[in-house]
């Protein structure tokens, strides 16, 4: 069978309308699955999508008509409700480490996370109070601009000095991006949820970016010196040994996995985090594959509860 110019040019373009598709519904997905705050806007709008559906199919005009005219609206709607999340997305095109990576080497990335695990065990024997920010695929620029902006190479003693008591950046967080310190005494949205009265302004801060980012921050307690990290809702308290395991299997791809392309890792990435969340039963951690990292105390903050494994 020959295969004329035509025949090739239709191939291409359906190629180039399945990738165009698969990016938008990829960075639709991520908008909701980075922030928890909008799952629950996101199941409204399906809740009324179903609604409309099932109003048409029995024949409820006078519901039909109504949704009909929020859906014709809804486009305007989300756009207001989803501003930041949007603009947020709009910015990474402009940005090419964004999309493509940080262009952080294998080492390098391994001596960031040693001089900041380093860091937080000192910080841990002295009690003083830290709180350090990694960025993962959701851009944490907005944050930056509230602190003390900088350059700088991650390094225990920096870190030490940060965060040193009656320096003027210790009060606040620093944000690390790739292997480098990208400011201080940044400010944190606040979780909005009733804590233990036991965690302090630093953990409040520390699950309130956790609820609207993918970013693993890191707390030590000024009180007790215990360090803990906050994801997706979770509290979870590590010593210095567990700490680093975490990072280094969050953080350090696999040398057979480096030769992926950097285009690809955050969809890979996306569609690990997916499949976990999905078979994760209730009380069982996410990172439990690794067994190595064994936490001291877990809370899950997604609900009003707390729940503690020892």
């Amino acid at each position: 069978m020959d295969i004329t110019t035509s025949d090739i040019s239709l191939i291409l373009r359906l190629i180039l309308d399945v990738i165009v598709i698969w990016a938008l519904v990829y960075y639709a997905l991520r908008i909701v699955r980075n922030n928890t705050r909008t799952i629950q806007i996101a199941k409204g709008i399906l809740f009324i999508l179903i609604v409309q559906g099932l109003s048409a199919i029995l024949g409820l005009n006078a519901l039909n008509y109504l949704i009909n005219i929020f859906v014709n609206w809804g486009v305007v709607v989300i756009m207001i409700i989803f501003q930041p999340e949007i603009r947020a997305m709009l910015e990474k095109f402009g940005k090419t480490s964004s999309i493509l990576g940080l262009n952080v080497s294998h080492d390098d990335q391994i001596s960031m996370i040693d001089e900041l695990v380093k860091a937080c065990a000192q910080m841990s024997k002295t009690k003083t109070g830290a709180l350090i920010s990694i960025q993962r695929n959701t851009s944490m620029e907005d944050y930056v601009h509230t602190g003390i902006e900088m350059d700088s190479v991650v390094s225990s003693e920096l870190l030490g000095t940060i965060f040193q008591y009656g320096t003027p950046m210790h009060d606040g967080a620093v944000i690390i991006i790739g292997n480098k310190i990208a400011c201080a005494a940044a400010y944190f949205p606040p979780t909005t949820k009733d804590l233990p009265s036991k965690y302090g302004a630093r953990h409040r801060a520390a699950v309130g970016i956790s609820e609207i980012t993918d970013s693993i921050t890191i707390i030590v307690s000024e009180e007790t010196g215990n360090i803990s990290v906050a994801m997706n809702g979770q509290l979870t308290q590590y010593k210095a040994e567990g700490l680093h395991r975490l990072l280094m299997n969050l953080l350090v791809p696999d040398r057979e996995e480096g030769a992926t392309s950097s285009l690809l890792r955050p969809v890979i990435n996306t569609a690990k985090n997916l499949g976990l969340t999905r078979s994760r039963k209730p009380g069982e951690t996410k990172y439990s594959a690794d067994e190595r990292i064994q936490p001291l105390a877990i809370v899950d903050l997604r609900d009003q509860g707390v729940n503690s494994h020892e």
